[in-house]
């Protein structure tokens, strides 16, 4: 079965029976849009990236995260435009997690990738109708 980590994504609730046929539950999160459902897995296998991943491949769009199984990290995840974005992230946190080496400098790599996550994510929220992440406009003084 291989190694198993607690997952939860949020979906439109029209795409959740393909969820349901990976191993994902509805859960009730109050507060959500109609029309949008938090879906978990309890003892997701390696994550259930593999499903996850086909998912997004097709074109589904969600936004998630799982925990740490035995050999990886925790990760958050969003589906969107037919691709899957995954990055390490810290326990009960939805941002990511990038490494600081020794000497003071970060990954450009992962830095990288942690800017298309919060880029695709936010995306995801604004397709679901949720707040999104990024600061409105300051409208210009007009007087």
């Amino acid at each position: 079965m291989g190694d198993r980590a607690y997952v939860e994504l949020t979906c439109r609730e029209a795409d959740a029976a393909l969820f349901e046929r990976a191993g994902f539950l509805e859960e009730f999160r109050p507060g959500l849009p109609p029309g949008l459902v938090t879906m978990v897995d309890l003892e997701a296998p390696d994550g259930c990236i593999t499903a996850l991943q086909d998912l997004a491949g097709r074109g589904i769009v969600f936004r998630g995260s799982h925990d740490a199984g035995g050999s990886y990290d925790g990760a958050c995840f969003a589906g969107l435009d037919g691709r899957f974005i995954e990055v390490p992230r810290l326990n009960h946190s939805d941002l990511p997690c990038i490494e600081v080496h020794v000497d003071g400098t970060v990954d450009a790599g992962q830095l990288e990738c942690a800017g298309a996550y919060l880029r695709a994510a936010d995306a995801v929220a604004r397709a679901f109708g949720l707040p999104s992440g990024e600061p409105e406009p300051i409208a210009e003084d007009v007087t």
